[in-house]
């Protein structure tokens, strides 16, 4: 369903992303790990349109390569940046509002979609975005990104931050999306973490890019330590 084909990010001639490649399908969690400074926030902002890069971005039929961002997020990419960025002045609700697209009544269903995925949200929805904790802030952050009912979800460094038991509840929630045709990009420095929710797994380190086969009954973890936190 997407692919990033061969792309290479360079500030200043250094190669931040070298030759990248992977593949998220249509449905399920794939997940890309990596220590800090590996290339991954680097590669996150060349998929959704924020940095220049070179090679190829494609999702489905289309080639979004030179595409601006804002029209990558109409063609389906929607990012949740390791920051949150929740507007501090807006509600929980209108901070939701914002990622939504349709007519009012299709608006109203996701609205509640995204309240069943997230429950809390309805105790806190009237609350300010600076009123609210990390983990409620990364709830509405992810609930915003699918208002817009994207095509791939993209979370960059989702357990930032948080407590184990809100890392636990944020993943379970991004499984069952997954169960249900979601396809998610899931960035992590929390290796073991995206690993054990993830059907698909690539590392990278020094800007590049490689498949971990870890379905396999074969695989050890430890073979990954440099990679983990």
């Amino acid at each position: 369903m997407f692919e990033v084909r061969d792309l290479t990010v360079s500030y200043g001639g250094v190669e931040a992303v070298r030759s990248a490649s992977l593949s998220v399908p249509d449905a399920g969690i794939t997940c890309l790990i990596g220590r800090n400074g590996a290339g991954k926030s680097s590669l996150v902002n060349a998929i959704a349109g924020l940095v220049p890069s070179r090679g190829s971005v494609v999702l489905g039929e289309r080639d979004l390569s030179s595409a601006s961002t804002t029209r990558r997020a109409r063609a389906g990419i929607a990012l949740v940046p390791e920051t949150r960025r929740v507007y501090a002045t807006l509600s929980a609700r209108e901070n939701l509002l914002l990622g939504a697209r349709g007519r009012s009544r299709e608006v109203a269903d996701r609205y509640a979609e995204i309240l069943e995925l997230f429950p809390p949200i309805a105790a806190f929805e009237r609350r300010f975005g600076n009123q609210l904790s990390g983990g409620e802030q990364q709830m509405v952050a992810i609930g915003r990104a699918l208002m817009c009912r994207p095509r791939l979800l993209v979370l960059d460094e989702p357990s930032l931050g948080l407590a184990p038991i809100i890392v636990s509840a944020v993943l379970d929630a991004v499984q069952s999306l997954a169960t249900k045709g979601q396809g998610v990009l899931l960035i992590e420095q929390n290796g073991r973490a995206a690993l054990s929710v993830s059907q698909r797994a690539y590392s990278m380190a020094e800007g590049r890019v490689a498949v971990i086969d870890h379905q396999s009954p074969h695989f050890d973890p430890s073979s990954l330590e440099a990679l983990y936190l």
